[in-house]
């Protein structure tokens, strides 16, 4: 956290909703689904919608408490955790010096954004557009209009190209008042092109807003209804962007671009490790089946002829691809079904129980979470609901449901047990509860067998990240336990 000459105070609460990232959205132009959709911010790192960067720094100017009473003459923001949607965000300021504040945008003590507003030149203005242009001048400039999609190209396609957005002249006023009286109506507008170009243009579909700095006292020579943007460089090794803008503002961005969703191997790549009529005449529930690990688990089972059952909890249509997938080659039959196990019962599911052979439980909520201390009791209750609660009212369900012979029933725990990472303690405080409940059930139930193993790190949508991390192969771990189910 930052220390500053004077005492820290906080200068206000937001939470930010749905219906406000939507609005948001609208204005800025920026529709990446991280912010809209949140069946398909579920497959990214955060698990969750995410609030625009540039939301956060124009709420902490509303916020931002101008002892000086003159409009900042730059702003540096770096923002250090994604905020998702109906997280409680409070912002706290501090005043460094005379001439300089910085608030701070925090949940549960947890830094999110940094945001450092200057109300006089201490440094010259960035040189980074002028020098380029000295050493490439002229050039392509590429004209970008409403976009109804984000772009997804090639890193490497964005590097030295000019961009120019026209700025939208939409009335702010009742969003962002304060906003307008510190950057003018052009100023705001510019900086909600920020939020379109990283998000929308580059890096586009995959991107994550890292930091700006934004020099608000420009030449009048420059300004016109135009933000002009140029992709310095891409570095691989961090998936990192420079950008330099300039217009009635002027400064640099610097954005990552993240992984896409997690995509698994095809029924047709898994066939080759399968033999075609191993698990015939077998009939699976793959509870969580829709993506990841219960995706492929599902796909190795169909591949060696069993028929398979998926639930959702939100992922309708991912769990209909890979129904489809599975029906097309008509060796087995899949269906779908909705299971969310937090509003829903299990025999509210259109299922036979006694026709299963198999369960496999990969229901989960969001692994990686972000927080201040080093415990949580809020994110442990959660994880015990999950992996005890909801796991425990299965079997009992099941104990007390099939009239005929045993189930199988799959738990995955992880190394995460032994090895805990750091930040993973209520995780693995979790799973290792769980893995002392299944000997309890495995000595007292009667009509069926649980089964758990430690996981390695593996790859999904939960364990994704910027940089990249060595995980192992999804099928060649799962393959063996999945013979050893129906052995």
């Amino acid at each position: 956290m930052t220390t500053g000459t004077s005492r820290a105070r906080q200068i206000g609460e937001k939470t930010f909703s749905c219906e406000e990232q939507r609005v948001f959205a609208q204005v800025s132009r920026d529709c990446n689904p991280m912010h809209v959709d949140p069946v398909a911010a579920r497959r990214l790192m955060t698990g969750r919608q995410v609030v625009h960067g540039i939301h956060i720094l124009l709420s902490a100017l509303e916020f931002w408490q101008n002892d000086t009473a003159s409009p900042p003459l730059s702003i540096a923001c770096s923002f250090s955790n994604p905020l998702s949607v109906g997280e409680p965000l409070v912002f706290r300021q501090f005043c460094e010096a005379d001439n300089t504040s910085t608030v701070e945008a925090s949940v549960n003590g947890l830094l999110c954004a940094s945001i450092t507003l200057a109300t006089a030149r201490e440094q010259a203005p960035t040189q980074a557009w002028s020098s380029l242009e000295e050493a490439t001048p002229g050039g392509n400039i590429c004209t970008i209009g409403k976009l109804a999609q984000p772009l997804d190209e090639a890193a490497e396609s964005h590097v030295g190209k000019q961009y120019a957005l026209g700025l939208d002249d939409a009335d702010l006023s009742a969003l962002f008042p304060n906003s307008l009286r510190y950057l003018g109506k052009e100023g705001v507008a510019s900086t909600l092109a920020l939020s379109f170009f990283v998000g929308m243009v580059c890096p586009g579909l995959h991107s994550v807003f890292s930091s700006l700095k934004i020099d608000l006292h420009v030449d009048e020579a420059l300004r016109d209804d135009h933000l002009r943007f140029r992709v310095l460089k891409y570095d691989d090794r961090f998936r990192l962007f420079d950008i330099a803008f300039r217009g009635c503002i002027q400064g640099v961005i610097k954005a990552f671009l993240r992984p896409p969703a997690q995509s698994q191997p095809s029924l047709e790549e898994l066939s080759a490790y399968v033999q075609a009529d191993e698990f015939k005449g077998s009939r699976s529930l793959i509870i969580g089946g829709s993506r990841g690990l219960g995706e492929v688990t599902a796909k190795i089972l169909a591949a060696g002829g069993g028929d398979v059952i998926l639930t959702y909890a939100s992922g309708r249509d991912d769990a209909r691809i890979i129904c489809d997938e599975i029906n097309a080659r008509q060796r087995s039959h899949c269906q779908v079904e909705k299971l969310d196990l937090t509003t829903d019962s299990f025999n509210s599911v259109n299922i036979d129980w006694n026709s299963l052979h198999s369960i496999y439980f990969f229901a989960t909520p969001r692994i990686f979470r972000k927080k201040a201390e080093l415990f949580d009791s809020g994110l442990f209750h959660e994880f015990c609901d999950f992996y005890i609660g909801k796991f425990y009212g299965l079997c009992t369900f099941l104990e007390t449901s099939i009239s005929t012979g045993r189930i199988k029933l799959y738990f995955p725990s992880s190394v995460y047990v032994e090895e805990r990472p750091r930040g993973m303690a209520e995780y693995a405080m979790a799973k290792s509860a769980a893995e002392l409940l299944i000997q309890e059930i495995n000595r007292t139930f009667h009509k069926l067998t649980v089964s758990c193993t430690r996981l390695p790190r593996l790859s999904t949508d939960q364990t994704v990240t910027i940089l990249k991390v060595s995980t192992g192969s999804n099928a060649a771990t799962l393959l063996p336990l999945i013979r050893s189910m129906h052995a």
